[in-house]
């Protein structure tokens, strides 16, 4: 761009010897338009106008940085609709958040306004590979959740959980009676009569309520979510890993 910008100044000094010297105009338009300058390009194709108003490069010039700058500016007013409609998308999830108070972990960091904190928050939500939590038309919070399997070392993630829904409704779903089993379940064990869902907090294994709302137990046990995931444990009552890990744990 210093070439350019050389070059620029270059016709800006010969016009001043002569004001209506058509290739220093011309020329000024075509570096403006190597510039990136709309505005600049029109102005200088209408100085030349002004001189011969058919010349038909300068008018085609001008017609392409007319068409190029509406483009420009059409796209700059849905990025600021876009980021305004974010804005508030975010700000209805930060006031969704304070008025369940839920318990939502992000690391503290020193002399860190509340906005500056929320922004943090806010972003550390979108980096799940899980989804995201979002606020659907019912102001409702739907959630990505996490299931674990410690037995079989292996997960589930729900990435649509309403927080009106229970965890029964999709397990039902997940494991209904009669129906087939996952693969890593070969003796058919898992089916809703028999599942116990834990919410284990490092001091304590929880025993959830799985006729319960998910904000019900968001709210009643102040569980902790990480990093916009709420994630449970998943038993079979009385098996071997339950015994184990939730009545030695509890």
């Amino acid at each position: 761009s210093s070439g350019i910008n050389a070059e620029y100044g270059d016709c800006e000094a010969a016009l001043q010897l002569n004001p209506v010297y058509m290739k220093a105009i011309t020329r000024a338009a075509q570096a403006q338009l190597k510039l990136g300058n709309r505005k600049n390009v029109i102005a200088w194709c209408d100085r030349a106008l002004a001189i011969d108003k058919h010349n038909k490069d300068m008018i085609q010039m001008k017609v392409k940085a007319l068409q190029k700058l509406k483009e420009e500016e059409r796209n700059e007013r849905k990025r600021a609709a876009q980021e305004l409609k974010e804005r508030r998308k975010n700000e209805q999830l930060l006031v969704a958040f304070r008025q369940r108070k839920l318990n939502l972990y992000i690391a503290d960091e020193e002399d860190e306004t509340a906005e500056e904190r929320d922004t943090r928050l806010l972003e550390s939500l979108k980096c799940s590979s899980h989804g995201h939590v979002t606020l659907n038309e019912e102001n409702q919070l739907v959630w990505p959740v996490r299931l674990l399997y410690p037995e079989h070392a292996t997960s589930d993630v729900i990435q649509q959980f309403s927080e009106v829904h229970c965890l029964s409704d999709h397990l039902s779903y997940m494991f209904p009676p009669g129906g087939e089993s996952p693969e890593w379940d070969t003796d058919g064990e898992y089916t809703l009569p028999k599942l116990c869902v834990i919410y284990n907090s490092e001091k304590a294994m929880v025993e959830l309520n799985k006729e319960s709302s998910l904000l019900e137990l968001l709210m009643q046990h102040n569980i902790l979510i990480v990093g916009g995931v709420p994630t449970f444990e998943v038993y079979v009552r009385g098996s071997d890993s339950y015994n184990q890990n939730v009545l030695s744990g509890s």
